[in-house]
């Protein structure tokens, strides 16, 4: 155990979000490269915008006058085929240390249990590592199917029926057409 972790990375000079798989059948993993250590953490698209969501409150919170302009999204950075961790998350937690001004990333692995278990990584962000995440994450979520602004799932082409509208739309009328009595 590594400072409440199974492994502790340490300082992380990365984490991005990447997508893999054509929209509608993505899967999605976290990204960390922390020195000569490398981590693949599978996990959900809604895990991945929460994640990004929550570091923007943190950085928001713990605001700087150093900050700046929102910074540019880049290329992801070349990552190993066999990263040195490799698990699906059931959990990612933020903690944030005011003294290094820095943002701690603590993952679970699925398999490891309860909701008391220790995290399985752990890796500290520096903010602009923190900053340039949430762009890139942002950007990676947003690029598969679009979300319907009433009920948040995905819109699969034009077959969506919103439960907010309890299947009464425009579309869904005219695709069924009157009732019949």
């Amino acid at each position: 155990m590594a400072n409440g972790a199974e492994y502790d990375l340490g300082a992380a000079e990365v984490l991005e979000a990447e997508a893999i798989g054509l929209p509608g059948q993505r899967r999605f993993r976290l990204r960390v490269i922390a020195g000569d250590k490398t981590a693949s953490i599978w996990c959900e698209k809604t895990q991945v915008g929460a994640l990004a969501e929550a570091i923007q409150q943190v950085l928001s919170r713990h605001r700087r006058a150093s900050d700046g302009r929102r910074p540019t999204s880049r290329p992801l950075e070349p990552f190993p085929d066999q990263p040195t961790h490799d698990f699906l998350a059931g959990r990612i937690a933020l903690g944030y240390d005011e003294d290094a001004d820095s943002i701690t990333l603590f993952a679970t692995d699925i398999e490891q249990g309860g909701p008391n278990d220790m995290p399985t990584l752990r890796c500290d962000l520096s903010r602009q590592a923190a900053r340039l995440f949430t762009v890139q994450a942002e950007e990676t979520v947003a690029g598969g199917r679009p979300n319907c602004p009433l009920c948040k799932q995905p819109i699969e082409g034009s077959e969506h029926l919103c439960p907010r509208t309890n299947g009464h739309s425009e579309d869904a009328l005219a695709e069924i057409g009157p009732p019949e009595f």
